[in-house]
């Protein structure tokens, strides 16, 4: 897949002619997944090139910075996705107050007219655009009309009752529900980062622990302690990972640290993801290190039940 920055000031110069999926595609979900293949399909029916036009941050983060969304998938993540979908071209925009002044007519023929060559358009069924959001999929229908590209408008995805969304994972992942994100994103939800050093206190109660250094805008689930797959240069491990502040030592800021079971190798400095399978408890204050080690051995055991069979050590 071919990856393309700053589509308002140029565009693919190959793109004699395109269709296009629009959205921001935070978590690349199911919905969005259904996007996608409609893109790669119309593509293919056509003969000419899928390409999906995003922006390089969710638009809240420069229109009403104190209501932008947590993100559910950073770029590098975001670009591996889409191109596992199958698309061919994916065109980054960024996105500044000179965007958020555009108005819809504007954006369509500046980007999917000017600079994509549109011959089809796909996009999901609550899709909005231009200046406070003033376009809609129907309007879009109608530029199509004006301008010559037709519009394909995916319909809602359901899964066990609800619209598949990235607020509705989001607002899962806030409950600690992440059974529920995983099967709206089709995959279990993770996180990744480098591993830092901590103050090695799971060591000294023999169960040690790597404290991951996540994003800050990065979604995280509600503290409490998980079963988790760790995965680390390319393997998978069975791990249980904790949430939050570490109330027995009185810990203040949010951390994420993932006890690997049965691995003892050397690994800080280096990149870790760590997939969420299911919440085993919530995050509480224990009267003792001993308490809490206890605790945590009765934790690892129903980790390794939950993850039995997972291609895991």
């Amino acid at each position: 897949m071919r990856v393309f920055s700053d589509a308002q000031d140029g565009s693919p110069s190959d793109l004699s002619e395109s269709v296009v999926a629009l959205g921001t595609f935070d978590g690349v979900h199911l919905g969005h997944k259904e996007i996608l293949r409609r893109c790669v399909s119309r593509a293919k029916q056509e003969s000419i090139p899928s390409c999906v036009f995003t922006f390089d941050k969710h638009p809240l983060e420069v229109i009403k910075p104190q209501l932008a969304p947590e993100t559910l998938t950073d770029l590098e993540d975001k670009f591996a996705l889409i191109k596992d979908a199958g698309i061919e071209n994916t065109v980054i925009a960024r996105f500044d107050r000179k965007m958020a002044r555009t108005g819809p007519e504007e954006f369509v023929r500046k980007v999917l007219v000017d600079c994509l060559n549109a011959k089809w358009v796909v996009v999901g069924f609550n899709y909005t655009f231009g200046f406070k959001a003033e376009g809609n999929a129907e309007t879009l229908k109608g530029f199509g009309k004006k301008y010559g590209f037709n519009v394909e408008i995916s319909k809602p995805v359901v899964v066990d009752g609800t619209v598949v969304s990235s607020t509705r994972i989001r607002a899962s992942l806030a409950k600690g529900d992440v059974e529920a994100a995983c099967k709206m994103l089709g995959r279990p939800y993770s996180v990744k980062g480098k591993i830092v050093r901590g103050q090695s206190r799971g060591k000294a109660m023999g169960y040690p622990t790597v404290n991951l250094d996540v994003p800050r805008e990065i979604a995280l689930p509600k503290a409490g302690v998980y079963a988790t797959i760790a995965c680390i240069e390319g393997e998978m491990y069975k791990g249980v990972t904790n949430v939050g502040t570490r109330p027995t030592f009185q810990g203040k800021a949010v951390t994420v640290e993932t006890h690997i079971i049965g691995f003892d190798r050397d690994i800080y400095g280096k990149a870790l993801r760590v997939l969420f399978a299911k919440r085993l408890r919530d995050e509480k204050r224990f009267e003792s290190a001993e308490a809490l080690a206890c605790q945590i051995s009765q934790d690892v055991e129903r980790a390794k039940d939950i993850l039995e069979g997972q291609n895991a050590s």
